[in-house]
């Protein structure tokens, strides 16, 4: 991750940073080494307080080409899941995430926004439930739903025994909650 390198251009102490953020001078810090991750609302804060979107914390790939299972490894927050950016990180227009969602994993319990336009998702396989401003969707393989991210939202795989697998599409990449 590249927070302390793109912190410092701006020319931000992590007392600043952590302070608007709400967080601890070392929590910063570890973040910043990769020794912690952050949840979804929390690293969104940071990058809006830095004045960064989420795509510029991780060094670009040297081709805009994604073999198959050959994304970028992200941790953007959320519970027992792993996700893999697969639009590039330069790409200052959208941003594309793969996510493997174990079972009963998801966003967290904690309603969560993006300074976005458009959020788009796509379930390739399993089941996937989103509660949008307390509006229920449950998502199958080949359902799509496309919504305003500025609208409190979360989401869960709700299988208990069966992995979701889903492509976010983020229109542009966010700024922050």
């Amino acid at each position: 991750m590249r927070l302390r390198a793109l912190r410092k251009a701006k020319g931000m102490r992590i007392e600043e940073v952590a302070q608007k953020v709400g967080v601890s001078k070392s929590f910063i810090s570890r973040l910043e080494r990769n020794v912690t991750q952050a949840s979804i609302a929390t690293l969104l804060r940071v990058c809006e307080v830095v004045g960064i979107t989420p795509s510029k914390l991780f060094d670009p790939p040297s081709t805009n080409f994604v073999p198959a299972g050959q994304g970028t490894p992200i941790s953007l927050g959320g519970e027992n899941m792993r996700e893999y950016l697969i639009s590039g990180a330069g790409n200052e227009e959208m941003m594309v995430l793969f996510s493997e969602i174990d079972p009963l994993g998801g966003s967290g319990t904690e309603p969560y926004t993006l300074k976005a336009a458009v959020d788009m998702v796509h379930v390739l396989s399993g089941s996937l439930e989103l509660v949008i401003e307390e509006q229920r969707y449950v998502l199958k393989k080949s359902d799509t739903l496309t919504f305003k991210p500025t609208l409190p939202h979360t989401w869960r795989n709700t299988s208990a025994t069966e992995i979701c697998t889903a492509i976010w599409v983020i229109v542009p990449p966010p700024m922050g909650t």
